[in-house]
């Protein structure tokens, strides 16, 4: 559980989605998962929600770094079990 990817994200598109981009996706896949935080509350996502609910953009945005990557949405619903919050 401790070697997961977080994220800290400040907004939420369209209200409802959380937007990381694909080399964060790969990488929180290859460590087994992924814990977003966005207003003190958690979604934990494991690689299986990785895997299945993945939304891909189809435009190519460029980092100001000139690094190519697309985002990916999932749909915000964070974990409100409290001894799931404990253990994070």
């Amino acid at each position: 559980m401790r070697n997961v990817v977080r994220k800290k994200v400040t907004k939420l598109y369209h209200g409802y989605l959380v937007s990381i981009r694909d080399y964060e996706l790969k990488k929180a896949y290859d460590m087994g998962g992924m814990i977003i935080m966005h207003n003190n509350e958690i979604m934990y996502l494991n690689r299986k929600d990785l895997k299945e609910k993945a939304e891909f953009e189809d435009k190519v945005q460029k980092s100001k770094f000139g690094k190519p990557y697309r985002l990916v949405n999932f749909r915000w619903k964070p974990n409100h079990d409290s001894r799931q919050q404990e253990i994070f």
